[in-house]
């Protein structure tokens, strides 16, 4: 069983009562302006069992989407891990029962799950769907320990997911074609200087996703503008999945988007790190835009080679501080010229944890007051990969 993972109470290896009971009374969370329920732990069995133990699959949870009948799919930011799991989340204390995996339904890009090299290290980052359509996103960004490029994390893939749970046979469509996609970030003068950076220089880097009708949102952890309290979100036709050829990639639009602290001021270093459709607005989810520095003197040296040809590179400006920011929740519409607006924020034992998924549960009406959300949290410290956010506020 992976660090960080609690199993169920029927399970051999039982984590003590009163451990899991504090992280219960721990969390705390409050939202702007409205308050809401706080987070609650959803425990169950190790995720991503039969992957190879040292891709750490189970640690590494970056995205999740839910359907109405509570039947979700779990990505990991390591190999091509796709997991279905059944969430039972009207318990007092949740729970999770882990389902199929899908990456060997992709082909040549992973033919056996259990030995890390027989797998594309895509980098998996988010998930989002569209009906019964799943997508799934690399980070398109460099390597984050060296600052390589990789080629292989210019991932976009989409299958279409039978009621019956199953991958439908003859769905995969995958582009992965490196220069092609680049054609989504390249033409905008913001973002061109910093595809295929190092991270620690403010390189490319997609963490959020989502979809609206024929659209696709890619929301940028990095590039940022750190100073004025500032994310981007690029938003493509979905022709992108099927386009073969660089001419025929349709234009792209790169949404700025301003986040501010509760006394009005730019909100610094915060980059996206999660997006989730509400009807025809979006849910997102902001944190550290920064990453960490670099481990070594030689490597630190390697990093300011590569970031020569980006503004203030030499300085390696997008290292992550000691205080890590707070993860929030915000809801914007992409069809409006406003700001997003702040909902939600993590305290207490969740508020130093990597929230880097959320996943709308039920069917909520347009007009819906709140929401319920599954969250997912990356490289867990104290508190289990999965929590349940009850009672979401959702502004009108």
């Amino acid at each position: 069983m992976g660090q960080g993972q609690i199993p169920m109470f029927h399970d051999a290896g039982k984590t003590p009562l009163i451990k899991l009971l504090a992280v219960f009374i721990a969390v705390g969370l409050f939202a702007y302006p409205c308050s809401a329920s706080e987070p609650v732990p959803v425990t169950g069995d190790a995720l991503f069992l039969g992957y190879d133990p040292d891709a750490d699959a189970g640690e590494n949870i970056s995205g999740a989407i839910c359907f109405d009948d509570h039947q979700c799919i779990l990505v990991a930011d390591e190999m091509l891990a796709i997991q279905k799991i059944s969430l039972f989340a009207a318990d007092e204390m949740p729970t999770y029962q882990a389902g199929p995996t899908f990456g060997q339904f992709f082909g040549d890009h992973c033919t056996d799950i259990s030995k890390k090299k027989a797998c594309d290290e895509v980098d998996l980052e988010a998930i989002a769907r569209n009906g019964r359509y799943i997508l799934v996103t690399g980070s398109m960004g460099n390597k984050r320990k060296s600052g390589k490029r990789a080629k292989e994390r210019w991932f976009l893939a989409q299958f279409l997911l039978n009621t019956n749970g199953k991958p439908h046979q003859g769905s995969l469509r995958v582009q992965s074609k490196r220069g092609l996609l680049m054609q989504l970030f390249g033409k905008h003068s913001t973002l061109q200087p910093y595809l295929e950076k190092p991270l620690q220089c403010g390189g490319l880097n997609i963490e959020g996703l989502a979809t609206l009708g024929d659209q696709i949102f890619f929301g940028l952890r990095s590039p940022s503008g750190r100073d004025e309290g500032q994310a981007y979100v690029v938003q493509s036709p979905d022709s992108i999945l099927t386009a073969p050829t660089k001419q025929q990639v349709e234009p792209t639009h790169l949404h700025v988007l301003n986040f501010k602290a509760s006394d009005g001021k730019p909100l610094p270093h915060v980059g996206i790190r999660s997006l989730e459709t509400l009807g025809n607005r979006l849910l997102i989810v902001t944190a550290d835009a920064g990453v960490s520095k670099p481990g070594s003197r030689k490597r630190r040296d390697d990093m300011i080679a590569r970031c020569a040809s980006v503004p203030k590179g030499k300085n390696l400006s997008n290292i992550a501080g000691d205080a890590p920011l707070t993860p929030r929740l915000w809801i914007w519409d992409p069809a409006k010229a406003n700001d997003p607006v702040e909902i939600a924020h993590l305290e207490g034992l969740y508020s130093d944890e990597k929230l880097e998924g959320i996943a709308v549960l039920g069917n909520p009406p347009s007009d819906a007051e709140t929401v319920d959300l599954l969250l997912v949290i990356d490289g867990q410290k104290d508190v289990p990969p999965l929590a349940l956010l009850r009672g979401v506020p959702v502004p009108p």
